[in-house]
Parts: structure tokens; C-alpha cells; sequence
């Protein structure tokens, strides 16, 4: 077994997203337990993560000369300069995260003997779907040391080579949401967050919403999250304003206080049509909120709940499955209680200290 005393994290950014999460929480336990842990990005984004105190980050991004390059040409470069960043600092393995960067950390390690851990943070017959990535992943990730997986859906996507080899960690949550109160009494309110992308099918729980307000017309849906640019949002808002919801759909926008604006919600709601391991809802859990979630591949929902013990799934893209869903939280609010209660379990199988030594203990086993 191998001694892992310095760690390199590769990823594009820290901007605002699951897996830059991720990276800075780990990146952050993994200091305070004592390891040299650093933080190679190609670019900076106007809103990011704060760099976890004690960790490094290294640019290895390109100069304004080499982005007028050919996309050949760019991508070589950022191979080149990744090499470089870990010839100089020799870290003990790399944790790389995303597709590309996966791609960009196997092929700038390997001559250096540098072991890589690569990680699939979203649905892989999304990303992976095509023949090309198919093809180009099977090759590239059977060249990596090891793979770390949320679900074991998404494992089992790849083939056996690269399959046998990986492992499944969820992702842990961040100290805030573990030590936040449960609210004593709840608002009518359902919430949701992430941003509105195609991904998180917010038509199909503004279309649950509006069939749940026929029998619970005192309640108001909360949406917190930015736009994507897909034109999403623009579509939400159509509907909204087209079916006279103005006063009862509220687009929040972004927020860093989120914890503290939906922790005395009636209910969370994730109405996603694929997803990764979901942040948001592990983080809902956490705060001891009655969750809804639909169960959509890679299968993350359904790791994280037990339909009826410590919340509801519900069919993807299915406004009446959802709506239902919503009236069982609010007519009967003891047993909502009481699977919110179930949910917060997720504390301890998700603390940062826990899921950092499930990766350092799988780093060094392989």
C-alpha cells in the first residue's frame, strides 16, 4: 500500500457547480488531515468557490498567443502545461474531474508515471453517448489507476476493464448543511435548486405545481438558481406568466445564503431528467427536509432515498406522479416530519472526513 502525502486536483474551474464542490471540500479535508494538497484549473470564472485556506492553485491554462491556436493546437498546449505543473511538483496521484480533464490528466501523467484517478461526476449515456466518446473513453480510461464513480449505474456504463477496477464514493457534504438546524415549523412553500438547465426538467414540477395548486392554492413555488443560457428559464417564465402564476411560481435567482432561505421549507423538490450524484438534494437531506426527488438515471435518487422512509420518488417527467408527491407532504405533515428526520441520516454517511478517507483509502489501495 502506497503512502499518499501530496494530491493534485484537476478540473477547468472552480466556478459555481457540483463537481468544483466537490474538488474545494475535499481539497479542504484532505489539508486539515494533514496532506500537501493542490488545485491545477485552466481558467478563473467571475463567480467561484473560495480556495480552500492552505491549498494551492496552480493556472495551467493558456496564454493569449496559444488560444488563437487550432483546437488541435490548444489541446496539445493544455496537455503540455499539465505536464509540466506535475513534473515540477510530483504529486503523489491526481484526482481528476470532468470528461476533459480526465482525458487531459491520463494523457499528460502517464509518461511520468504519475497515477490518475479519474471521476465521472454526471449521467455517462449522456456525456458518453456517442461512438467517438465511447470509443476514446473505454481506450483512455483503462490507462488510468483507478475511477471514481457516484452511482453504480454510472460505473457499470464502462466496460469491465475499467469498471472492476473503480469504486462508487458519494459526494460529502459541506459542513453547513450537516450542522444547520431542523426548522421547528414549516412555511407553504415547496422549493427547488440548480440552475435552470434542460437537465433539471423544471417544466414538468412548474406543470406539478400548478396541479397541486388546485387543492393547495396557499402555496408558493421557490426556484433557486442562475441561467445556463439553454433558454430554460425563458421558457419557465413563459409558461408562468401564459397560466397567470406570476404571484405563486417565484424565481429566486442565485443565492449564497440558499441554506438559510429554504431550510423551513414544506418540501424540496429535484424534478431532474438525469443527474450525477445531486449536491442540492444530499444537502436538502442534510438540513432535515422532506425531499422529493424523481428517479432518474444515473440512479442518484434512488441511492440516497428509500421511497417512503426518508422521502418520495416519483417518475421522471411526470407533472401528475410529482404533484401527488407534493400533496402527501402537505397533508400529512407529521409523516413528513418524520421521513425529514429519516433523511438527515445522510450526515454521517456523507460527512467530509468520511468520504475524503474513502478517496485517500482507495488512492492508496491501488
Amino acid at each position: 500500500m502506497r503512502k499518499i502525502d501530496k494530491i493534485l486536483f484537476h478540473i477547468y474551474s472552480l466556478g459555481h457547480g457540483g463537481a468544483e464542490r466537490v474538488v474545494c471540500t475535499l481539497a479542504e479535508e484532505l489539508e486539515r488531515q494533514g496532506k500537501e494538497v493542490l488545485i491545477a484549473t485552466l481558467a478563473e470564472e467571475k463567480s467561484e468557490y473560495p480556495l480552500p485556506a492552505g491549498v494551492r492553485r496552480i493556472n495551467v491554462g493558456l496564454s493569449e498567443a496559444e488560444e488563437k491556436k487550432g483546437k488541435l493546437g490548444r489541446m496539445n498546449c493544455r496537455v503540455r502545461h499539465l505536464r509540466d505543473c506535475l513534473k515540477k511538483e510530483r504529486p503523489d496521484v491526481v484526482f481528476a474531474f470532468m470528461q476533459t480533464a480526465n482525458y487531459r490528466a491520463i494523457a499528460a501523467a502517464r509518461p511520468l508515471h504519475i497515477p490518475v484517478i479519474i471521476s465521472v461526476r454526471s449521467d455517462p449515456r449522456v456525456d458518453y453517448a456517442s461512438k467517438k466518446q465511447k470509443l476514446l473513453s473505454g481506450w483512455l480510461y483503462k490507462k488510468a489507476a483507478g475511477a471514481v464513480f457516484q452511482t453504480a449505474q454510472a460505473r457499470d456504463f464502462f466496460p469491465p476493464a475499467v469498471a472492476q477496477r473503480a469504486t462508487v464514493i458519494l459526494n460529502p457534504i459541506n459542513e453547513k448543511y450537516r450542522k444547520s438546524e431542523k426548522a421547528l415549523s414549516r412555511r407553504k412553500a415547496m422549493v427547488s435548486v440548480g440552475r435552470f438547465h434542460e437537465a433539471k426538467d423544471y417544466m414538468t414540477l412548474v406543470k406539478a405545481f400548478e396541479l397541486f395548486l388546485e387543492e393547495h392554492g396557499d402555496y408558493v413555488l421557490e426556484i433557486y438558481g442562475g441561467d445556463s443560457g439553454d433558454n430554460t428559464i425563458h421558457q419557465v417564465k413563459e409558461f408562468v406568466h401564459a397560466h397567470g402564476l406570476d404571484e405563486k411560481i417565484l424565481l429566486m435567482g442565485n443565492r449564497d445564503d440558499v441554506e438559510s432561505c429554504i431550510h423551513d421549507a414544506a418540501a424540496y423538490i429535484l424534478s431532474s431528467k438525469y443527474e450525477g450524484m445531486p449536491n442540492a438534494l444530499m444537502e436538502a437531506m442534510a438540513m432535515g427536509l422532506p425531499v422529493i426527488a424523481t428517479d432518474c438515471p444515473c440512479g442518484g435518487p434512488a441511492a440516497l432515498i428509500e421511497d417512503g422512509a426518508n422521502g418520495l420518488l416519483c417518475e421522471v417527467g411526470n407533472p401528475k406522479e410529482m404533484a401527488a408527491a407534493m400533496g402527501k407532504m402537505a397533508e400529512y405533515p407529521e409523516e413528513a416530519e418524520r421521513v425529514a428526520t429519516e433523511a438527515m441520516k445522510i450526515r454521517e454517511l456523507a460527512s467530509t472526513e468520511r468520504i475524503a478517507g474513502e478517496w485517500l483509502a482507495y488512492a492508496e489501495r491501488i
